[in-house]
């Protein structure tokens, strides 16, 4: 860890945040190291602790802190982060302090939270909790909340008995300490077309696969075109809109004069709660088959994969959990987020609010030299401590 000079922050936050960010838990890379890490850290300040594994060196952990009761609070954090890449000025996986800066893949998106959160554990008396805190730390959440779902669905088996039934979860994706009530679902797939090489003068009688991605493609647009008019942008560029797609990648085809042999497309959609993304694409699929079965007349096809899927999350900013973190966090009401989370997922399977708020700025996230204020972790870490004396020590209190 570097340090030019880091003021008005807990150093143990810093000491926290150095040794996770020195631990590069690229998505889709073994991150038990680190999960045994925390958990041998909340062990040693009284939670019990379960770590649940994944493939290939990779797992979630689910720490409690206090009585196993249901109620009471869950902090939820990824302890997965984008590829460094290239570009840094400072090295990307040591924390480089500059004034109030704090760089570091991770420091933002978010292992800032996850520091917050276990010092925010060792201030809490856990003699005087009357509900639990509960830890959740997930692996893979950048590339499709794959992680978590392992760990919800370990305590799905486990319902009628388990006391992780909170009043309230919150999700530390930076959010510059402004609470976040709702967010688009996400669906993804991968479209691969398959055709038979010929001269493109044979283009009046034989199909293409770059020619049928291109059919699908345009049918893809007319699922969002209904939308359009209603989607808006606020003062700061964040976009908020109903349905939205993207085809992010198209690649196929070998010459100018052949007709193209493969192609392959990704595309993704996003929704809100209002709609069901299974029927947004039912109008597409039927294009599909289509282009399939015109495919299909010269040995080829269409092959589907879906690459991943999520819900939306909408939180009803009338819930007094909701305005609880609200008064707490002192930034302002809640308002939707433009980027997806593991909130939609947590909500389903907890029947609980879920409300995403955390220090730094999703704008440099996933970009070289990432970092996080200081101020920002200090505002985290009294905002959760807040919450713990609120809903934990003094339970009751968030719906008044």
């Amino acid at each position: 860890m570097t340090i030019t000079q880091a003021r008005d922050l807990d150093q143990r936050v810093l000491q926290h945040l150095a040794h996770m960010v020195a631990v590069p838990t690229e998505s889709g890379t073994p991150n038990r190291g680190l999960i045994e890490w925390a958990a041998d850290h909340l062990d040693a300040f009284g939670a019990s602790t379960a770590i649940i594994d994944g493939p290939a060196g990779r797992a979630n952990l689910l720490a409690t802190l206090g009585p196993s009761v249901p109620g009471g609070l869950l902090l939820s954090g990824h302890t997965d982060v984008v590829a460094a890449g290239t570009g840094w000025a400072t090295e990307p996986y040591t924390v480089t302090i500059n004034g109030r800066s704090v760089a570091g893949r991770g420091t933002a998106d978010m292992k800032g939270f996850i520091a917050c959160v276990l010092v925010a554990v060792e201030d809490t008396d856990r003699s005087a909790l009357l509900a639990p805190v509960h830890i959740a730390l997930s692996y893979d959440e950048e590339v499709g909340c794959v992680g978590v779902r392992s760990l919800l669905a370990r305590l799905a088996e486990h319902a009628a008995n388990s006391a992780v039934r909170p009043d309230l979860i919150v999700i530390g994706e930076p959010t510059m300490m402004r609470p976040r009530h709702a967010h688009l679902g996400k669906i993804a797939y991968r479209l691969v077309f398959t055709a038979q090489a010929g001269h493109s003068s044979l283009s009046p009688f034989l199909p293409s696969a770059i020619s049928s991605a291109a059919h699908v493609i345009a049918a893809l647009e007319t699922v969002a075109e209904p939308h359009l008019r209603t989607a808006t942008r606020d003062a700061t560029g964040e976009a908020n809109a109903h349905v939205t797609v993207n085809v992010g990648s198209i690649n196929g085809g070998t010459a100018l004069n052949v007709l193209a042999e493969r192609c392959e497309i990704a595309f993704e959609l996003r929704h809100t709660t209002e709609f069901d993304p299974d029927a947004l694409l039912a109008p597409l699929w039927s294009v599909v088959d289509g282009e399939h079965e015109l495919l299909g007349q010269v040995g080829g096809g269409v092959e589907i994969e879906e690459i991943t899927r999520y819900p939306a999350l909408a939180t009803n900013t009338d819930n007094p959990w909701v305005r609880l973190v609200e008064r707490t966090a002192d930034r302002g009401p809640s308002v939707p987020i433009g980027y997806g989370t593991e909130g939609g997922l947590f909500a389903a399977a907890l029947d609980a609010p879920v409300v995403i708020c955390g220090p730094g700025d999703i704008a440099v996230a996933h970009r070289p030299d990432e970092y996080v204020s200081t101020d920002q972790l200090q505002a985290c870490l009294s905002f959760l401590t807040g919450l713990i004396e609120h809903i934990c020590v003094r339970p009751g209190i968030g719906e008044r």
